[in-house]
């Protein structure tokens, strides 16, 4: 059978902690791996990325195989190609794996469907990013070992390929889930087919009983015009700062960080149970276990 990671769907709960703990042995593992029979991974990015498309390809030449970075201006999409065209130009060439992000929904599912090859979705607009929420939970799993945490999710659930991902996977684990968003940035009938259990609250005064806070990104690229002037509104309303982390759970974001619209300078610079950099670290080895897991 020929292995994909496009969805959280697609990983058994098995398969999902053996991912998380191939990822956790190998973040501990400081000698060099030698394959026996290198791969040819493409790593194509049609959205802009440093943490993800960096531990793809720190993940695969860790590994021992050959990766090639193929961005949208390095690719003929710049000079009017279709992206159709694009795609069968890349799998002719017989890669062994696709990493793709792009800004359309369900495209390396379409990739999958037409073509059979191993794929790994590095998100796909604001559907899923299942590689985030791995590493995610890989790092919550080092911390926390098989506890059944709660987890409070701040911020742009609606647009958030990450809450997604991250909503899919908290429900696999049974973990108790809070969301914690205005109702512009909240699709709860949407929300309700992953899971009907998940509490909401519209404030951050009062997180008292979460063991993680993780905040989310505003997707400016991907809220209409409408909601543009809410960015404000949300700053003031939930931008985290030092008064909302008086019961010292960990604080999480997949980044990259808007400044003081979603966490204060201060608890960026100063609180110390951010695990921000440490998702960061974690990333790159949590690909080197989908890598592996797809070969």
């Amino acid at each position: 059978m020929i292995k994909k990671i496009i969805s959280i769907d697609d990983l058994s709960l098995k398969e999902i902690n053996k991912i998380a703990d191939d990822a956790i042995k190998f973040s501990l593992n400081k000698k060099k791996i030698k394959k026996s029979k290198v791969k040819n991974i493409f790593n194509l990015f049609l959205e802009p990325s440093t943490r993800t498309t960096v531990s793809f390809e720190l993940a695969a030449k860790k590994l021992g195989h050959n990766i090639i970075n193929i961005n949208f201006d390095k690719s003929s999409l710049s000079k009017g190609e279709t992206f159709n065209d694009t795609i069968a130009t890349l799998v002719s060439m017989k890669p062994d794996a696709l990493i793709i992000r792009d800004q359309k929904e369900f495209s390396p599912k379409e990739i999958y469907n037409n073509y059979k090859i191993p794929i790994i979705n590095a998100g796909d607009g604001k559907n899923e990013h299942p590689t985030q929420s791995l590493l995610d939970y890989a790092l919550l799993k080092k911390k926390f070992g098989n506890k059944k945490i709660t987890i409070g999710i701040c911020g742009d659930i609606k647009h958030s390929r990450v809450a997604h991902s991250n909503i899919k996977l908290f429900t696999k684990l049974k973990y108790n889930i809070e969301l914690i968003a205005p109702d512009y940035f909240l699709d709860k009938k949407d929300l309700l087919r992953i899971n009907k259990n998940i509490s909401y609250s519209n404030s951050l005064d009062n997180i008292r009983n979460l063991d993680v806070i993780m905040m989310l990104r505003i997707q400016k690229e991907r809220i209409n015009k409408n909601l543009k002037s809410s960015v404000s509104k949300f700053k003031s309303q939930y931008c985290l700062n030092l008064n909302h982390l008086k019961s010292s759970p960990y604080l999480m974001h997949p980044g990259p960080v808007n400044r003081n619209i979603e966490i204060s300078d201060q608890v960026l610079d100063t609180y110390h149970k951010s695990l921000i950099l440490d998702q960061v670290n974690m990333g790159v080895y949590v690909r080197m276990a989908c890598l592996e897991y797809l070969f």
